[in-house]
């Protein structure tokens, strides 16, 4: 249940309320992560700005970003972000197969090196970001430039503040 509603665009502040508009015409719908975070306008833009600028606008293969996302939102138990990055992954080319071994903390077949490399980097920082191996590394080194290295640290680390948010404000998945 969620703790707190999200926002009605009716009832949001001008400026949420044209944010939320545009979302809405994007998507044909609101995702009830950001009519949450409309609760607390001065946030909306920036983090859809910040959303924008490491998720599409970002060099990463769509499917690899969106591996990190289901590998961080399994480690942090977010249904909500699980279930829409599913479908995501599925549109970026992500196999069910692929999914339902991920779903279940699996990456020993049918995942190339780099889209393991990508997976177990995102389950790293998520669990503990100061100990990534210096093999780990490397291995991303040999895929990633510096660049985009630090986009895929952004990337992991906005899905782990999108899963804390939802999991303590029960965001709930959109009817």
């Amino acid at each position: 249940m969620a703790r707190i509603e999200p926002l009605k665009k009716e009832k949001a502040q001008q400026e949420a309320k044209e944010i939320l508009e545009g979302i809405e015409k994007q998507f044909g719908m609101i995702p009830n992560l950001f009519a949450t975070i409309a609760h607390y306008p001065k946030a909306l833009k920036p983090i859809l700005d910040l959303y924008q600028a490491i998720f599409k606008k970002s060099t990463i293969e769509p499917s690899l970003q969106e591996l990190a996302n289901l590998e961080v939102s399994r480690i942090n138990c977010c249904n909500y972000c699980l279930t829409h990055h599913s479908q995501m992954a599925k549109i970026a080319g992500v196999s069910d197969e692929q999914l339902n071994m991920l779903k279940a903390g699996e990456t020993v077949q049918n995942f190339t090196e780099k889209e393991k490399t990508v997976v177990e980097y995102a389950r790293q920082v998520t669990k503990d970001a100061e100990a990534v191996p210096d093999d780990l590394f490397k291995r991303l080194i040999s895929y990633f430039t510096e660049s985009e290295i630090v986009n895929l640290t952004l990337i992991i680390g906005l899905m782990n503040v999108f899963n804390r948010f939802n999991g303590a404000l029960g965001v709930e998945l959109e009817k």
